[in-house]
């Protein structure tokens, strides 16, 4: 069953259960539907991450929603939504744990060094003058270890594990929706500089040793330079060769 309401000024559509909180938000917004309406799921079936990869959405014990915006920004800004929220979710995850919240480049949070959360960007473009955005969150909230496939469990980890209290989800995604309210009122004011800026200082990849598994599944091991002013990632290879990552997955290699 479904549910709407309102949270903090956004339209609010509840499921008990859905396949993809993106699906729906995009066809809602096909459909119509007001920019800032948010789709809440208490579980997915078929959560997406970036890459084709799945993220687990165990019932009532994560926080799992889409954003629907119609953002005033160029074509070619549209990737920089996923840093600029990035730095929204540490600002807002920060109040609710003792660990510092960190991210690894493009879009996972990261939480002593272990994931947390992840956030999945997806647009399309209709006849409206904007384009249709869909902003994904999912975080661990209270999920339990041994719900994660066994290979996966030591490289995650749950807010719970990282508060002093129990989280209220309601209060967590209200505090996350103002980060992000605040993130895209500052990107469509041209103010992306700055916010890559407070990015770089929660990047937990900086100077780290990774592997680079690009789209043709090739590895290249190196050494991140942090992203450029566009939000692309910059890695030094061991031949010394310089890569302009745009796309592909990011493996921290152990410390």
């Amino acid at each position: 069953m479904a549910g709407t309401a309102e949270l903090s000024g956004h339209p609010l559509v509840v499921l008990a259960e859905t396949v993809s909180t993106n699906s729906d938000a995009l066809e809602l917004g096909r459909r119509g539907a007001p920019s800032g309406t948010v789709v809440m799921a208490r579980s997915q079936t078929g959560g997406r991450g970036r890459l084709g990869k799945t993220w687990l959405s165990p019932a009532d014990s994560g926080l799992y929603f889409s954003l629907l915006m119609r953002p005033a920004l160029d074509p070619a800004d549209l990737p920089k939504i996923t840093l600029a929220s990035g730095v929204a979710l540490c600002r807002a995850v920060a109040r609710f744990c003792h660990t510092a919240p960190m991210l690894k480049w493009p879009n996972d949070l990261l939480l002593a060094g272990k994931k947390c959360g992840g956030i999945l960007t997806e647009s399309e473009f209709g006849k409206d003058p904007h384009p249709l955005v869909v902003l994904g969150i999912g975080l661990n909230v209270s999920t339990p270890p041994a719900v994660f496939p066994e290979e996966l469990r030591d490289q995650v980890t749950s807010l719970c594990q990282h508060s002093r209290e129990p989280i209220c989800r309601t209060t967590l995604l209200e505090n996350i929706l103002a980060a992000l309210d605040t993130s895209m009122a500052r990107m469509e004011a041209g103010d992306f500089a700055a916010m890559l800026a407070e990015w770089r200082g929660f990047d937990a990849t900086l100077g780290r040793r990774l592997t680079w598994v690009t789209t043709g599944r090739q590895a290249v091991n190196g050494v991140s330079l942090g992203p450029d002013s566009e939000g692309r990632l910059h890695i030094r290879d061991d031949q010394g060769r310089t890569h302009e990552v745009l796309s592909g997955d990011i493996r921290l290699q152990s410390a």
